[in-house]
């Protein structure tokens, strides 16, 4: 007997379930651990073997140097958010009755209302899918955004697709179709309520 993921078996039963809660992947969390593993460890070579690594392309040790620096960097940040996330679950996302939540261990008030929410359309970044939350009143969100950092994104994430909310499901308990039919679902059962 094996277990579906907590998140599919509250989907099916949406008409009986108050709040949805979706949670990180130890899957994908582990995945992303040994890819960023192998990076931070490429970076390394790279860097103490630089001279070596001179080519017709790269004559440079100082660039070979720079990149193995650089990727030090990025995937070590991939790899301490990835046991942030195998060490204890993270919360994502919250759907209920009175809208949806998109970061609710940031800030568990800030919440999006049905009533503010016009639909969900899909975007395609470079081979990976994100959901938006269409909202009417996106300049509500950047104006009363506290955090300085994410009130760049979502600016930035505004200007250039439509929306301040993106949602990405590579790190969820759940795939991206899954992800589009529960949020569809959702604002078909709870939009009319409020």
């Amino acid at each position: 007997m094996f277990f579906l993921p907590r998140i599919a078996r509250m989907s099916t039963n949406l008409k009986v379930m108050g709040e949805i809660e979706i949670y990180s992947s130890k899957k994908k969390s582990f995945l992303l651990l040994i890819g960023s593993f192998l990076f931070v460890v490429g970076g390394i070579w790279m860097f103490m073997n630089a001279e070596n690594l001179t080519g017709f392309r790269t004559r440079s040790p100082i660039l070979v140097k720079g990149i193995g620096i650089i990727s030090v960097l990025f995937f070590g940040v991939g790899f301490y958010l990835s046991i942030k996330q195998l060490v204890k679950n993270k919360l994502f996302l919250i759907i209920d009755k009175s809208g949806i939540n998109v970061s609710p261990n940031k800030n568990p008030s800030n919440l999006i209302k049905w009533n503010n929410i016009e639909g969900f359309s899909e975007l395609k970044i470079q081979n990976q899918k994100m959901v938006l939350i269409n909202v009417n009143n996106p300049d509500y969100w950047i104006e009363n955004e506290k955090n300085q950092i994410r009130k760049k994104i979502i600016q930035f994430n505004f200007n250039n697709y439509g929306s301040p909310f993106l949602l990405s499901a590579i790190s969820m308990q759940i795939n991206h179709e899954q992800l589009v039919k529960l949020l569809n679902e959702s604002a078909d059962r709870y939009k009319n309520l409020t």
